[in-house]
């Protein structure tokens, strides 16, 4: 039993990973495997208009995925605020920067977010991966300021299934929640 009272399951990374592809196949069946996970995100949504940033109503654990049909690859976030999850496809119009601890991407329908990630180490993980997803399969270079250590020609099958795994779907109810939004000028520059 925890501290609180509950009883815990203690469930090894392999045990985690199966359960929470099991989630994920229920949302969508087409998913077939979890390349990265982040154990907890908070989004943003930017307003062009009034050229400000405001929390959306997404939080919880992000996961990389690889679908057995297009489009191939997604984010999810599972999102522990309200019931919708959040789906965001990374091919096509997909682009990103990203300034540790936020990503910062638009997406095909031309909307603005940020991801904030609990761990920073995270967020350079997922970027990475990002990385690797639009060299690996985009016709076009992907527009992105991320230094990837890694060819470009390497082929993306062969990414390991597990790179990060960090906790259940569960939140922790010690994790700390962000307030604050975004305030750096160059959230703004990247926009323009």
């Amino acid at each position: 039993m925890s501290q609180t009272g509950k009883l815990m399951p203690n469930l090894d990374q392999q045990s985690t990973k199966v359960l929470n592809l099991t989630v994920l196949q229920r949302i969508d069946p087409f998913i077939e495997e979890i390349l990265i996970t982040a154990a907890h995100v908070t989004f943003y949504e930017f307003n062009i208009e009034s050229n400000q940033w405001s929390r959306k109503d997404v939080e919880g654990s992000l996961f990389v995925v690889k679908r057995n049909t297009q489009p191939r690859f997604q984010f999810i976030v599972m999102n522990r605020r309200n019931t919708d999850n959040l789906v965001e496809n990374i091919l096509g119009d997909f682009e990103y920067e990203v300034q540790v601890p936020y990503l910062l991407y638009r997406n095909a329908s031309q909307e603005v977010n940020g991801i904030w990630f609990y761990n920073a180490r995270e967020c350079e993980e997922v970027a990475n991966l990002f990385t690797r997803i639009l060299n690996a399969y985009s016709k076009v270079p992907p527009k992105s300021k991320v230094a990837s250590s890694k060819s470009e020609f390497e082929e993306l099958e062969a990414v390991p299934s597990m790179l990060v795994m960090e906790g259940p779907l569960e939140p922790s109810l010690n994790a700390p929640t962000a307030t604050e939004a975004p305030e750096d000028s160059s959230f703004i520059s990247y926009l323009v």
